[in-house]
């Protein structure tokens, strides 16, 4: 997907998900309102029927009160009849004077500190009704329509930040599908491009051909480029086709010191311009049961990685310890370092971290993902610790299984 595109679905899916918040909010305050305004019609109906039955016309202009008793059962009638089962106080104020005074009162002991009021004006008195607010009440009725919003709200943000990390993710993988393929063309050109070479001079220089010591020469070059590209192709073939997760292990007695001893020959003449410092050590007799061509293969892949990434005077230290039923296997290199974001994807097949469109270090990101899944094989685990600048230590954990 084009940057452009990403954008603007991602601002598109933003603006929804704050639109329905905003559309649910604004409809659970409107029916708030709507319930609130309902129980206050209905004290006000209430208060109205306590007047008819409560006050006694006694003429044209008069009329009677009976006792405060009477208003307060009256109420007290009405609101069980409407179905509000709550506390409640009646008043009689008189209206003689510029501020209510009132007359009578009874009720409202267990009212709470808010409360609701509806009142009756008969000159020169006013009807009083005081229930408790009805906020708690009204908030109960609508807990499990509110509860259900939440829950759709949180369900939809869920998918949508699924729907994020499945964007980046595909964003993430065509990136690397991309370093992948420039790399593997860059580093598949130079054993084609020196074969060529090789094969051409032999066939445009007679007298190269006519040399048995240059024509063989030139013949273990293209040869030995030829089995360097085919050592690529297997590599990725046996990638693609999961081998490093199905192959048999043959399981063996495994000397530590003398397959890291191999290793460092190995990489000495591999690296031999480099001046590699070396640091091992491994405790005495230090055996492990384990498939030994693997075992070399993935201490080789982490010192390879400690001298390849490293762009000072390589410095490698390997330790090899044992605590209990476990062998411990540390890989630590003075290299610049593995940035904390990279961490986590740096054991993932074909992944490698980014520095554009530099070839400085050639491969195609499959060291690592081999290393984590024989570690895996053989019932291990392997951890990483780095800092930008301070190098980078791979700790291999692994069962001795003692024969």
């Amino acid at each position: 997907m084009k940057r452009g595109r990403f954008i603007i679905v991602l601002l598109a899916v933003i603006g929804s998900l704050v639109l329905l918040a905003l559309v649910e909010a604004l409809w659970a305050v409107s029916t708030y309102r709507d319930m609130r305004q309902k129980y206050t019609q209905q004290l006000e109906s209430i208060i109205e029927e306590v007047r008819w039955q409560y006050v006694t016309p006694s003429g044209s202009q008069t009329f009677s009160i009976g006792s405060i008793e009477r208003l307060y059962t009256i109420a007290q009638d009405e609101l069980r009849t409407a179905g509000l089962h709550t506390d409640h106080k009646v008043e009689v104020l008189s209206t003689t004077d510029t501020t209510p005074i009132v007359l009578m009162a009874k009720g409202g002991e267990n009212l709470g500190s808010e409360q609701l009021c509806v009142e009756h004006t008969l000159t020169p008195i006013i009807l009083r009704l005081t229930v408790n607010d009805p906020h708690t009440a009204i908030m109960r009725n609508m807990r499990l329509t509110l509860l259900l919003q939440l829950l759709s709200i949180a369900v939809i943000t869920i998918a949508f930040i699924l729907l994020l990390r499945t964007l980046f993710r595909a964003k993430s993988i065509e990136e690397i599908r991309r370093d992948l393929t420039h790399n593997i063309t860059h580093e598949l050109k130079t054993p084609i491009a020196a074969a060529y070479a090789a094969t051409d001079a032999l066939i445009t220089m007679p007298e190269i051909a006519e040399d048995a010591a240059q024509r063989n020469d030139y013949l273990k070059m293209a040869q030995a480029e030829l089995q360097r590209l085919g050592a690529m192709v297997e590599e990725i073939l046996r990638s693609s086709t999961e081998e490093y997760s199905t192959a048999a292990l043959r399981y063996e007695s495994c000397d530590i010191k003398a397959i890291v001893a191999e290793v460092r020959t190995t990489l000495d003449m591999k690296y031999s311009s480099r001046g590699t410092q070396w640091v091992i050590d491994i405790e005495q007799n230090a055996h492990i049961t384990a498939d030994r061509f693997h075992l070399m293969g993935i201490i080789s892949a982490l010192a390879d990685n400690a001298i390849k990434y490293c762009d000072k005077a390589p410095r490698v230290k390997i330790e090899a310890t044992t605590h209990g039923s476990y062998t411990y296997i540390a890989i630590e290199d003075n290299g610049k370092g593995i940035p904390r974001r990279e961490q986590k994807h740096i054991f993932e097949k074909f992944y490698r971290i980014s520095t554009g469109n530099r070839h400085d270090t050639k491969g195609y990101g499959l060291g690592l993902y081999y290393v984590k899944c024989m570690v895996k094989r053989h019932g291990g685990s392997i951890t990483l610790r780095s800092e930008m600048g301070q190098g980078t230590c791979f700790t291999i954990k692994l069962p001795r299984y003692e024969q």
